[in-house]
């Protein structure tokens, strides 16, 4: 009986509890039959083919079953106890891991550490003799548990019956009578317990409330050997070749999952808590059925739900049922304690999640656009059930996913409603939701108040909370769905429905700010992240799976955000925020990289083909096999891998391979899309392309991405490609250029930063730290071998090591650690050339060592870990290993080649590639300047643009320099020069910011001869023609020059100092005036306007007061000026200063100057005397100090000199002595000076110069200017005594005036009879005279004279009558508005004394009247047909401008002469005549209107006449030589210039000369080519001009073209077939001698010419168009009647590739009018217009692969939006689709091209 008894008690008695805790009870225990046990074993999922096949269950903890022995954790775990066992016996094989493993264990066996257990004692019985005696085998022990036994010293306490330390124990309930328990003895035969079962267990039941009962502890009985060889042993051997990581280690041992004692309760809590829910909810099920009855609690009740389902009514849980039970699954299942839970509960409880999964695909989850708030409480309420299928979901996807080795947890069906659920959900409700706005209308700017909010966000807005639990939930289902899909192979269909709903929440529009978004922007970005998971996790393990989502990716990225707020929302822990998108690649590409991808368990399959060494060559062979066999279940099945490759060359290729192959494929599919639209466009893959780019460089160098690097090696490598193709047009090469800029910048941004970090690595810092610094140092000297890059200490496994230690279970991590791996065995493969070192201490010495190392770190993640000891990285030290390791790779070691392109490409010949190089290569040097001095060439490339023909470069490169004058100053001496003529270049732009520049460079430098030479330059640019540029260089030069002197005293405090910058600016002023007349000139303007006008007038006069004391003080003494200039030099500058601002001398100042108008000696005295004359003519009648000895010295001075004066002279000294005559009031010396000239020219009236010595004639023309002068500057008619004296002189001179004697005793001298010379020389005297005297122009004798001159047409005289006549035009329009008006209160109040002489006649206004209408013509003859090079051109243009200022001649008179001279090649002309076009056009832009139609004519004529020039352009690249004609039309109304445009295209009709009539079209084919010339190059503002003109040429060509092309086809081509057919002989047609001898014998040579000429002109009139219509890109205007008029209205753009269109019509327009004058030729010219032209339509024609290839070497490959290749002026081609243009009696149709609103 005790036997028995004891026998029952060693089985125990299994309760409800799971674990089979035992209870002491009275009753005898009965050993469990196998039925009985089968529910609470491993084996319940499973059906034994027999009960045999499960040993009897004793109190022992359960064997492994073989099943879980192929599980990689079970493998894992054996692995690691083999590893550490050799470890144990081999001396050689030790490592670290295992002596820390064997401390490890011994610190956990301390007895300290221990927990004490007092058991219950039982009674002694035999049984313990029985056991005593037994014999049983102790077991096998392995190496490791050996070593832990003998080195562990654990103390143990043997209970006995009358041990003192465990007494006896009776709780309320019990027997008296306790049970005795036997304890064995280490000696007692326990040892032989089976590997993997423990001695004691205990478990707790439920017990019923109000009783307790004791523990017991049951010793069972040892088994026989037979009934242990039931049990299977796991093998200690197999799969040897794994190494679990630390973490594995700590989960795995003996295949049990090791847990500490806390950690097993939790789990046995969690499965009672599981268990009781799935109870309550089971019975709840069943009480509700309707053929069941009983009682239920009402909190049972309350879990269940009937809910309406396609097969009826069915159960489901509560939302909160659900989400209880979801939870308890989650506890359960991360104890790893699933198994623990019944398979028939689990199938069941499957069966109810899956119709709450299911109900979701019935429920409609879409928002209505007119909901009411009813509608949308309901909708709340059905979003409440899509949460609850969530949670479902998110329950069958744990169970499936944890039960994965169980087949019946395994439903396809299961897994197909849940994710028709997810998909339902995110396409009717979340992203619907996600992407709408609070407003679909767009805020106003300048507008108050908030856009009304849409109806249905509103509705969605009240429903918030649920959405945000719905979000939640579904994020959540996603992560698990991740988890799921890693664990689980499901089919492609599955996939697909993963791929299309990931696909669709990742691009879906997500809100940039909080208001517009109901879920939040971050909480969308939670849930994309996760689909993103769940794409890089499928990706990982299904191959074939991946190009699929590489191409879904690529082609939705039209549907990506554009601005990059909205774009970039991927939060990053030490970088900026970047596009989901891109992160997804970078990870997908890194995946690629990574050894059996992101998945575990393939890596864990793979080891293990390699582990057994005995069985190896078998599993190959067995592997080989079921490759062969089975491989498509390959494809679809990560856990079956291949045998891995023996070397790293072959393991590694492969990855780089297919990670490189993938991230080419991606780069190359952006840029394709970015190539085919343009950041103007409405497609995105522009701006698209910069925001990956920046993304890529954003993460550049972070150790978490590395595959950034190789996509932007694989970007620019294609951008290279692109940009030195010469095949890709100049969009696409401009596009490369900008992108491979940005990546060269961010290349240097990151050097930069990662140098300035090093530098903060201080002596006291990790040798690790100090090591990487030295690293980083050498990259930057470029002295870094790869040798030291790729050894095993160096940076690649310091980022190994910091990825390891942050933890490689998060996938990101684990594909980064691939690719490093990757690109590490990449380098160490590349770089066999040199040996591989250590900076250890030689554990890896060779490359072969190294080779090895990395393949078992590539195939193990966890070999470093557990080979090598080494301290945690910091995070500073992994990020900055990180940026060492991608400074050293490929894309860093190809930047000189990338700056070397950049380079290159300043040299392009299109001016836009140039352009755009030249803003790259500011990029560049904007970041990092060392380039100027690594470089030598990057200077003098840029220096070179300078001259480039485009202004774009030249501007470009102006601003290049700048800033590398910026960043290099010693540079601005060699380049300065080339800036200063830059000032003058033709483009506006360009002037501007080489002024600008120039400033800078002024106030920079120090040199004398620099400043000078910039402020001469910037001098100039004041008389700039375009009033921008002018008033730029005025305030330049005021800001330089005069600005900085403000407030100094040269007589103050530091007077010194002062006074040496005075003298240094005095010096520069004189050295600028030195240098040329124009510069004094402008200079005297400028000071002028300073002194006069603006608020600091007066600051300013003080400035230059002391300038001139300082140039006063100069002539006395030039010492104090630093460089010490000549007298003459410092008097002209003063003579400057004079002209300018006369009050701004004293009078001690112009005493100085007496002494240089006594001596007449050499040159310099003459300059001296003549500055000093000049000064002291502007000066003296401002002083009134002056002493009378003074001026009569001066007086005498200025007589005696009068005779040695050249004639140039005379005007200075004439006025000077006026001025002091009218000081001191005495006329009488200068009457007697006058009298006396003119008595000797009247004496010589009758001389014959022609027989007299030459002298004679000498004297004459000397007096003749003497006279002339002192008549213009002296006026004797006030006083009557001096005319007095000329009566008394002069007694037969009959007239009352002193200017009328003048008059007639010089008039005769122009007589034709005298000399020219003679001539000349009067009619400068007549005209100056006229001048003082304008009432002497209206005397008949001056007017004839002025006849004789332009009759004659001699270029001497007409030259010397234009000087006098602009001298007085130039005095009329001086003096206008010079008018007596009173000040302000100061006048008359009534009467008309209040208009003072506003409108009182005076001589020079009826003078130049009747002059200008008299002579204008003859004016405007000289200006446009003079040479430009002459002075006359000049001088006439003057005066033509100048009478139509005085608005003294009708303007339509001479304005279409201002046109033409606004095309005149001599700026100075061009700049004063549209000057004044631009006023009177602003004045009379109705009476101008009507005769640019003249105006054009009259320009063509100009430039055919004087420039032999019939072209309508001018310069490279070209420009409209009526270019200023229509800046002048875009100031006024846009009217105007519509009708300009259709009169001129109505202007290029002709009228198709008939047989017999003169030709008339020879003429007419030059005005036309200059016409078209000109409209093709205009600068239009708007496309409706551009339509308007389109619409006028069309009909042009349509009322002509077919009218020559009847006439071509029956006269030219009928009458040559008529001449074929009626001859009898045989005619080679091919032959040019005989059909050149037929077409003369046909048709008449004169009427062939006149043919030809017509067709020629259509044809340019045509092409033309075509050129419009294309490079304005008017085709998206054509094809849209409806929004026409809205469209047209916007502004025109230019094609991009315009300066290739421009090109090549340019050159078929000159094809068109090349000819030989042969008939062959004119014949040819007609067939081509009818047969080419008017029979082909070449804008619908398709062209041939030739021509395609034309179009991409000319630029035509990637148009603009919106235009389309279907322009005559692309190459000539054949085919193409004919029209019928005879009918069949041979007549051509009436019908010409279709007009613009049928193209």
């Amino acid at each position: 009986m005790d036997g028995d008894r004891n026998g029952h008690a060693e089985g125990g008695s299994l309760g409800k509890n799971v674990y089979g805790t035992v209870l002491g009870v009275k009753s005898r225990l009965r050993v469990p039959t196998v039925h009985e046990a089968l529910p609470y074993t491993p084996f319940s999922s499973i059906i034994p083919f027999s009960p045999d096949v499960i040993p009897a269950p004793v109190a022992l903890p359960k064997p492994s079953p073989t099943y879980f022995q192929e599980l990689p954790d079970v493998i894992s775990a054996q692995d690691t106890i083999r590893l550490l066992s050799q470890g144990a016996t081999s001396a050689e094989k030790a490592s670290e891991r295992y002596q820390q493993t064997v401390r490890d264990v011994q610190k956990l066996l301390e007895p300290t550490s221990l927990s004490q257990f007092s058991f219950k004692k039982r009674p002694s019985q035999s049984r313990a003799q029985d056991l005593s005696e037994r014999k049983v085998p102790p077991p096998r022990l392995s190496a490791l548990a050996r070593m832990v036994l003998d080195t562990t010293d654990v103390s143990y306490r043997y209970l006995t019956p009358d041990s003192p330390g465990a007494p006896a124990k009776t709780e309320r309930g019990a027997e008296s009578a306790t049970a005795k328990v036997f304890l064995p003895t280490p000696n007692s035969g326990l040892e032989s317990t089976p590997k993997g079962h423990t001695d004691v267990s205990t478990h707790r039941d439920h017990l019923p409330s109000g009783s307790q009962r004791s523990h017991i502890v049951i010793v069972p009985n040892y088994l026989t050997p037979a009934q242990r060889a039931e049990y299977q042993w796991v093998p200690s051997d197999k799969s040897d070749s794994h190494t679990p990581s630390k973490a594995q280690q700590s989960k795995v041992a003996g295949g049990q999952r090791a847990v500490s004692i806390d950690q097993k309760q939790k789990g046995e809590l969690a499965v009672q808590a599981l268990q009781t829910l799935l109870a309550d909810i089971f019975e709840a099920e069943d009480h509700l059925q309707p053929d069941t009855t009983g009682l239920v609690s009402s909190a049972a009740l309350s879990l269940l739900t009937l809910q309406e389902t396609d097969e009826g009514p069915r159960f489901v849980l509560e939302a909160e049922g659900q989400s209880r039970l979801d939870s308890a699954f989650q506890k359960v299942v991360a104890n790893g304690r699933l198994d623990a839970i019944s398979l028939q509960d689990l199938t069941r409880i499957q069966r109810l999640c899956g119709v709450a999964v299911a109900v979701v695909e019935m429920t409609s989850l879409r928002i209505g656009e007119e909901w009411s708030e009813q509608d949308g409480e309901e909708w709340g309420q059905r979003l409440v059930l899509a949460e609850r299928s969530m949670n479902a979901a998110r329950t069958l996807l744990r169970v499936m996913g944890a039960g994965a080795n169980i087949k019946e947890l395994q439903s396809e069906d299961c897994l197909r409603s849940i994710l028709a659920a997810v998909r339902t959900i995110l396409e009717d409700c979340l992203v619907p939701i996600a992407e709408m706005r609070y407003s679909s209308e767009e805020k106003i700017r300048g507008v108050k108040g908030e856009p009304q909010a849409d109806a249905t966000f509103v509705v969605a807005r009240a429903q918030r909370p649920i959405l945000h639990s719905t979000l939640n939930a579904t994020s959540k289902t996603l992560r698990m769905l991740g988890d799921f899909l890693v664990k689980t192979d499901v089919d492609e269909s599955s996939l697909s429905v993963v791929e299309a709903f990931c696909t669709l929440l990742i691009f879906a529009d997500n809100a940039s700010n909080e208001r517009d978004s109901i879920f939040g922007v971050q909480n969308v970005e939670t849930a994309r992240r996760a689909t993103m998971d769940i794409l890089a996790k499928v990706f990982a393990k299904y191959a074939h799976q991946r190009q699929w989502i590489v191409d879904s990716l690529l082609t939705s990225l039209d549907k990506l955000p554009a601005t990059k707020q909205s774009a970039r929302q991927y939060r990053l822990p030490d970088a900026k925020p970047i596009q989901l998108v891109s992160a997804l690649l970078m990870r997908l590409v890194q995946t690629c990289a990574t050894y059996g991808g992101e998945a575990l368990r393939g890596k864990s399959k793979a080891m293990d083909a390699e582990g057994d060494d005995e069985n190896s060559d078998l599993e190959a062979s067995e592997e080989d096999e079921s490759d062969d066999d089975d491989s498509e279940d390959n494809k679809s099945s990560p856990t079956k891998v291949r045998k891995p490759p023996q070397n790293l060359v072959s393991l590694v290729k492969p990855l780089h391979d297919d990670a490189q192959t993938y991230a080419t494929y991606i780069v190359r599919s952006l840029l394709n899309r970015a190539l085919a639209s343009s950041k103007s466009s409405d497609e995105p893959y522009r701006k698209l392309l910069d925001i990956f780019t920046e993304d890529f460089l954003n993460v550049l160098g972070s150790s978490d991405w590395p595959a950034a690097e190789m996509i932007l090696r694989a970007l620019v490598s294609l951008m290279v490609n692109v940009i030195e193709d010469s095949k890709y047009p100049v969009p696409a090469r401009t596009l490369a250029l900008e992108i491979l800029g940005t990546i060269a910048s961010g290349m240097i941004e990151l050097r930069l930063v990662t140098s300035r970090t090093s530098r903060f690595i201080e002596s006291d810092d990790p040798d690790s730290s100090q090591n990487l610094a030295r690293l980083v140092q050498q990259l930057e000297s470029d002295d870094l071998d790869t040798a030291t890059l790729a050894g095993f200490e160096g940076p690649y496994r310091k980022v190994i090591e910091y990825l390891q230690a942050r933890g490689l279970d998060d996938a990101q991590l684990r594909s980064a650690h691939g690719h490093y791996l990757m690109q590490w065995a990449m380098l160490v493969c590349g770089g066999r050339d040199s040996s591989v070192s250590s900076d250890a201490s030689g554990s890896i010495t060779s490359c072969k060592q190294l080779d090895g190392v990395l393949r078992n770190m590539i195939m193990d993640h966890n070999w470093l870990e557990e080979h090598h000891e080494y301290a945690r990285p910091s995070t500073a030290e992994g990020r900055l290993a990180a940026v060492v390791v991608t400074l050293g790779s490929k894309l860093f070691r190809a930047f000189n080649r990338i700056s070397n392109v950049l380079l290159t490409a300043m040299s392009s010949e299109q001016a836009r590639v140039q352009s755009r190089a030249l803003k790259s290569v500011t990029m560049l040097l904007e970041k990092d300047p060392s380039l100027l001095d690594r470089n030598n060439n990057v200077f003098e490339h840029i220096s070179r643009c300078l001259g480039n023909r485009s202004p774009l470069v030249r501007e470009s490169a102006v601003m290049l320099i700048a800033d590398c004058v910026k960043m290099r100053p010693s540079l601005m001496k060699s380049v300065y020069s080339d800036i200063i003529c830059r000032t003058q270049d033709a483009s506006t732009t360009v002037r501007k910011r080489a002024t600008k520049l120039l400033k800078d460079f002024y106030l920079a430098t120090e040199s004398a001869t620099m400043r000078s030479a910039i402020a001469e330059a910037i001098i100039v640019s004041i008389s700039d023609s375009e009033e921008s540029v002018a008033k730029l260089a005025r305030q330049t030069i005021d800001e330089i020059w005069f600005a900085p002197f403000l407030g100094l005293q040269l007589d103050g405090n530091d007077s010194v100092t002062v006074r040496l910058r005075y003298g240094a600016q005095t010096s520069l002023l004189i050295q600028s005036v030195d240098k040329s007349e124009a510069t004094a000139n402008i200079l005297e303007l400028l000071i002028r306007q300073l002194i006069t006008e603006g608020q600091e007038s007066q600051s300013h006069t003080a400035v230059c007061r002391n300038l001139v004391r300082m140039l006063a003080d100069g002539i006395v003494d030039n010492s104090d000026l630093p460089s010490k200039p000549e007298q003459p030099a410092i008097l002209q500058c003063m003579d400057v200063f004079a002209r300018a601002g006369p009050n701004l001398f004293t009078a001690a100042q112009l005493e100085r100057l007496e002494q240089f108008t006594k001596n007449l000696v050499t040159s310099d005295d003459l300059e001296s005397f003549s500055a000093a004359v000049s000064i002291l003519r502007h000066t003296l009648p401002h002083q009134s100090t002056l002493k009378n000895l003074f001026l009569q010295n001066l007086q005498q001075a200025l007589l005696r000199s009068i005779n040695k004066l050249p004639k140039s002279q005379l005007p200075e000294v004439a006025a000077c002595l006026w001025t002091i005559t009218k000081l001191e009031g005495d006329t009488l010396p200068l009457s007697r000076l006058v009298k006396s000239v003119l008595k000797g020219l009247y004496d010589l009236r009758s001389t014959q110069f022609d027989t007299q010595p030459k002298p004679l004639m000498v004297k004459a023309a000397k007096l003749m200017s003497i006279a002339g002068n002192f008549g213009k500057h002296c006026d004797f008619e006030d006083d009557f005594g001096t005319f007095a004296d000329f009566k008394e002189a002069f007694p037969w001179y009959q007239g009352n005036t002193v200017a009328g004697l003048f008059v007639e005793v010089v008039c005769p001298y122009t007589s034709p009879m005298q000399p020219t010379d003679l001539r000349q020389a009067s009619l400068d005297a007549l005209c100056m005279v006229c001048q003082a005297a304008p009432r002497m122009l209206l005397r008949q004798d001056v007017v004839t004279a002025f006849d004789l001159v332009f009759k004659q047409k001699d270029s001497n005289l007409e030259g010397a009558l234009l000087t006098g006549l602009d001298g007085f035009f130039s005095a009329g329009e001086s003096n206008q508005g010079q008018t007596d008006v009173p000040a302000l209160g100061g006048g008359a109040v009534t009467g008309t004394a209040r208009l003072g002489k506003t409108y009182v006649a005076t001589d020079q206004d009826g003078a130049s009247t009747s002059i200008a209408r008299r002579f204008v013509p003859q004016i405007l003859r000289l200006a446009l047909s003079s040479s430009p090079d002459s002075t006359s051109a000049f001088i006439a243009s003057k005066i033509i401008v100048s009478i139509n200022r005085q608005g003294l001649v009708h303007p339509k008179e001479s304005g279409p002469a201002l046109v033409a001279l606004e095309t005149c090649r001599d700026p100075a002309i061009s700049n004063m005549a549209y000057a004044e076009h631009k006023a009177q056009h602003s004045k009379h832009e109705s009476l101008f209107d009507k005769e640019y139609m003249r105006a054009v004519q009259q320009a063509y004529e100009y430039q055919r006449d004087v420039f032999h020039d019939g072209l309508g352009y001018v310069g490279q690249p070209p420009i409209s030589k009526l270019h200023l004609m229509w800046e002048v039309l875009k100031t006024g109304k846009a009217q105007v210039r519509k009708k300009f445009l259709g009169n001129l295209a109505a202007k290029l009709d002709f009228e198709v000369p008939t047989q017999g009539t003169a030709d008339t079209l020879s003429s007419h084919l030059g005005f036309v080519r200059f016409s078209t010339g000109n409209l093709a190059l205009f600068d239009y503002e708007r496309a409706e001009e551009l339509l308007q003109l389109l619409a006028a040429l069309d009909k042009t060509f349509a009322a002509t073209g077919s009218t020559v092309a009847q006439a071509i086809e029956g006269e030219i081509l009928g009458h040559l077939m008529d001449a074929v057919a009626g001859s009898e002989a045989n005619f080679d047609m091919t032959s040019d001698t005989v059909r050149a001898e037929l077409v003369a014998s046909a048709v008449d040579p004169k009427r062939l010419y006149q043919l030809s000429v017509a067709a020629q002109i259509c044809s340019v009139i045509w092409e033309t168009r075509s050129f419009i219509r294309r490079v304005w890109n008017l085709q998206k205007y054509l094809n849209k009647p409806k929004n026409a008029a809205k469209e047209s209205n916007r502004t025109s753009s230019r094609a991009t590739n315009a300066p290739a269109l421009t090109e090549t019509y340019l050159k078929r327009i000159a094809d068109l009018m090349t000819t030989d004058g042969t008939i062959e030729t004119y014949r040819a010219i007609c067939a081509a217009f009818v047969n080419e032209l008017m029979s082909v339509d070449s804008e619908i024609k398709v062209n041939t692969e030739d021509e395609e290839q034309a179009m991409h070497e000319h630029g035509y490959d990637t148009p603009s939006e919106g235009t389309s290749r279907k322009s005559p002026s692309l190459p000539p081609s054949g085919g193409g689709r004919k029209r019928k243009s005879l009918s069949a009696a041979g007549t051509p149709r009436k019908k010409g091209r279709p007009s613009i609103g049928q193209t």
